[in-house]
């Protein structure tokens, strides 16, 4: 090879380098996603309050465990899209399966297409390997509050696997207070998964708190419970394979939730 041939191999070969991304681990956590930042999703859920702030019933779409599915998943989105009644959507948790940062840049470009806000709750694959890290990086605390139309909605981290001391009860309860000046219909808690064997008053716990309705993913097949003593309404949401979700009505004195697999359907709470 002559030299003007070296040089022009060698100019070539910068050049392509220079315009591709390399990773160089897989264990990176500087994840390229703003889809499912906590704070610009709660932002864009405050205008819509402000633009139909006479608006008292909504809708919910609850989706969860998307982490094998991506594909899926954004086909999930896509039909949610389409919901007029729904005004945000929660995603419950496992949106990765090893924490990994391609996993979460799949996921971010699968709910790029939402044209709703997403609100997300921790799930215990998400914080595997960095999950952590990226999680609090990329999307926000795991453990937050807001209130949407006088509804109060109180995400929270029980993910016991991969974390010591969850959930958290006091700030739950202190959450779940009502001042004396607030004007509040319900409460609704959401979290990866429902309350664990290994605490079984939780949910008379929750209920004393003020909870009105639970929300959780992690099982991937469809449940909604309660204790029959107790009556706080436990609804798990399936994963997003072959499309399925779950979509939760509300008005100031009601509460209503339909199975979608991928067609609609209302269903009502089951005793144990």
């Amino acid at each position: 090879m002559t030299l003007i041939k070296k040089i022009m191999f060698a100019t070539i070969t910068s050049l392509l380098i220079s315009s591709c991304r390399f990773d160089i681990s897989p264990w990176e956590n500087d994840v390229n996603c703003d889809t499912l930042n906590l704070e610009a999703n709660l932002e864009w859920l405050n205008l819509i309050e402000k633009r139909y702030k006479d608006k008292t019933d909504f809708s919910v779409a609850v989706i969860g465990d998307p982490q094998q599915y991506p594909g899926d998943l954004e086909l999930t989105i896509k039909k949610i899209n389409k919901i007029n009644k729904v005004d945000f959507v929660l995603l419950l948790g496992d949106l990765t399966e090893t924490g990994v940062e391609k996993e979460y840049e799949w996921t971010c470009k699968a709910v790029s297409h939402t044209s709703k806000p997403i609100l997300s709750v921790i799930g215990n694959h998400d914080a595997l390997a960095y999950g952590r890290v990226i999680w609090l990086d990329t999307i926000g605390p795991f453990d937050y509050s807001f209130t949407y139309k006088n509804i109060k909605f109180i995400a929270y981290n029980d993910n016991k696997y991969e974390f010591e001391n969850v959930p958290d009860k006091e700030w739950i309860a202190n959450e779940a207070l009502i001042s004396s000046d607030e004007t509040r219909f319900h409460t609704i808690g959401m979290s990866h998964i429902e309350p664990w064997d290994v605490e079984p008053t939780l949910t008379d716990e929750l209920k004393l708190m003020g909870f009105d309705q639970m929300l959780h993913a992690h099982n991937h097949k469809f449940a909604y419970w309660q204790k029959s003593s107790v009556e706080l309404p436990h609804f798990i949401t399936a994963d997003t394979r072959d499309v399925k979700f779950g979509i939760m009505n509300i008005t100031p004195d009601s509460i209503s939730i339909e199975q979608c697999d991928p067609e609609c359907v209302p269903v009502t709470v089951q005793n144990r």
